[in-house]
């Protein structure tokens, strides 16, 4: 039986999307379902058109499965997927031109230069996502722990039950490994190093 992805961390979840695994894309689907279909239902007069736009873009999703190493990437993906349907479905609708000028306008402009920047980050958070889960399984779950969920030392201590000087010992192994995987990637070591002092950025 397939494994029950709803209670996985991210890491698990992509490499579950990226083998093909179904339950791992359904609960992708549960997650970012509602953010996609709230943003193409802004442009579109028709639910249907909305419902149908968003099924399509995830069926994109999944024949691109294997590109994806954090659920970043993937609403960047679907973000721009499904804008990018509803500009060309509002060019073919009959619609008063007045409106629907409006509406292409505002789908051109919609947030072009945070998108830039989300989507240049979801690259770079995917490089890093993928030199991570080649971690060793403890110091993985000490890393994701400490600068994704930003739990402190003696936090990360007192669930994995080991003592504070080994997740000490265990984050600053996890960076330095990093650090030499990256270390062709100067782009993806500035955002280590952000990602190093601030505990939470990888949420």
């Amino acid at each position: 039986m397939e494994s029950n992805y709803s209670s996985y961390q991210e890491n698990e979840l992509l490499a579950g999307l990226r083998s093909g695994s179904e339950p791992a894309f359904a609960e992708v689907y549960k997650r970012l379902y509602k953010r996609v279909y709230l943003f193409a239902s802004r442009f579109l007069e028709q639910p249907a058109d909305a419902q149908d736009l968003t099924a399509e873009t995830f069926v994109q999703l999944w024949n691109r499965r294997t590109e994806f190493y954090t659920l970043d990437g993937v609403a960047a993906f679907l973000h721009v997927t499904v804008r990018n349907k509803c500009f060309n479905l509002l060019k073919h609708l009959h619609m008063k031109e007045g409106k629907k000028e409006e509406l292409l306008q505002l789908l051109n402009e919609q947030d072009d230069e945070d998108f830039y920047i989300e989507k240049v980050q979801s690259e770079l958070l995917g490089r890093i996502y993928a030199e991570v889960d080649k971690l060793p399984p403890r110091m993985r779950e000490v890393f994701l722990l400490s600068y994704r969920e930003g739990l402190k030392p003696a936090e990360i201590a007192e669930r994995l039950q080991i003592k504070v000087q080994t997740v000490t010992n265990q984050r600053v192994s996890a960076i330095r490994l990093l650090q030499q995987a990256l270390g062709q990637d100067p782009m993806a070591m500035i955002l280590l190093a952000v990602i190093s002092r601030g505990a939470g950025f990888l949420s």
